[in-house]
């Protein structure tokens, strides 16, 4: 919540910056300044670290579409949100703001593969909770 405010107090001093570029363009705008922040929060932490799994989680299969489906959207973001500080920013700048790897790998300072290696580790813990709340909720 911190960071939302700072993000927008951050917008209202640079929206002389904002060019208009269509449909949507605000929001984008928005979500990349509060991106921005996010990454620069983390990093001033050096909460960033590639081996973050206290715990050794097994392998893993991708759950099917019917078993994910079968855990509420509230519980799947609660899933994400408990993610570890680099595996959890990793997946959400790959799978929900929808950087590529070369681009995380800028922002954060790490290697492409570093970030590839962190999302896979990230949807591996996710599996094993989704396949953990399925077994908990038949």
């Amino acid at each position: 919540m911190d960071l939302m405010h700072d993000a927008m107090i951050k917008a209202l001093h640079q929206i002389g910056r904002y060019h208009y570029m269509g449909e949507g363009s605000l929001f984008k705008w928005l979500c990349r300044l509060a991106i921005n922040m996010s990454v620069d929060k983390f990093k001033r932490e050096r909460r960033l670290e590639t081996s973050d799994t206290t715990f050794e989680i097994p392998d893993q299969t991708a759950p099917s579409q019917e078993e994910t489906r079968g855990v509420p959207l509230d519980v799947l973001q609660r899933m994400v949100s408990s993610l570890p500080g680099s595996k959890r920013l990793v997946f959400n700048m790959f799978c929900i703001d929808g950087f590529s790897h070369k681009e995380i790998g800028e922002k954060l300072g790490i290697t492409e593969k570093t970030s590839s290696s962190t999302l896979a580790k990230a949807k591996k813990t996710l599996a094993w909770m989704i396949k953990e709340y399925n077994e908990k909720h038949r």
